[in-house]
């Protein structure tokens, strides 16, 4: 398994999309991430204009990937071989479950520094909001997927697993939930990239007690996970869902 995904890997290039390279190998979310480019909601566009974007030199991060090819560290989980149930029960229960638990825990320690070191370093007090802001969202963001968008991707493929039509109201109504579900991932995107500007990435000041440094670990923590949780949606399982639909 390993092997081939080392073997696709070798076909790098500026026009490969950033989304389908991660999928090859997600050891390459931490090259990107090392330059500040965006796999998860902007893995869409080729490695070349993130690159661009990024203002990062193309060359420096080929050299990284073709590197981290090199040293045969492949992924232990080829996520795009998984089937579409396996692939969502693993996002419900792993990143679903991860998002639930944390959300409350993070919540506590935000309102908890914003209240104790607000007057000092005021960046806490948005950090609570934007993090309130950012729970709603995806509290809401994964009600609609549990409830509707999975079971009506399940539903789809396996329609044509056995061969069955899919009718024209399910295609159009799938078409319009992952765009609404692409759009949702950019605002969270958006608001974690705002926490991590307000933390200063993430780093707590000099003066800062346990619960200020375990409040900002959390929430580097929380961006690692929401980066790899929209990655499997929007570039795995989103795509795969796609691969459902009729080619116009």
């Amino acid at each position: 398994m390993n092997d081939m995904n080392m073997k696709e890997q070798t076909d790098l290039s500026p026009e490969i999309t950033v989304g389908e390279i991660v999928a090859m190998n997600y050891n390459a979310a931490g090259v990107f991430r090392q330059y500040g480019l965006n796999f998860c909601c902007g893995g869409g566009i080729s490695l070349k204009e993130a690159c661009e974007k990024g203002n990062v030199y193309l060359d420096d991060v080929l050299i990284q990937l073709k590197q981290l090819e090199r040293s045969g560290t492949g992924i232990n989980e080829n996520f795009l071989a998984w089937d579409i149930p396996y692939l969502i029960a693993h996002i419900e229960e792993t990143h679903h479950r991860f998002v639930r638990q944390k959300i409350e825990e993070i919540s506590a320690y935000a309102q908890k520094v914003a209240g104790v070191h607000g007057e000092r370093h005021p960046e806490n007090i948005d950090i609570d909001r934007t993090f309130n802001e950012l729970a709603i969202e995806m509290m809401d963001h994964m009600q609609a997927e549990e409830n509707t968008v999975f079971p009506l991707i399940e539903t789809i493929a396996a329609k044509r697993k056995k061969g069955e039509p899919v009718s024209e109201e399910e295609i159009l109504k799938l078409k319009k939930e992952l765009a609404e579900m692409e759009d949702d991932h950019d605002g969270a995107g958006n608001l974690m990239k705002k926490l991590r500007e307000l933390s200063h990435n993430f780093t707590p000041p000099a003066d800062a007690c346990a619960t200020y440094q375990i409040l900002y670990k959390n929430l580097e923590g929380f961006e690692k996970d929401l980066h790899k949780h929209v990655h499997l949606e929007n570039n795995i399982l989103f795509k795969k869902a796609e691969d459902l639909l009729p080619v116009n």
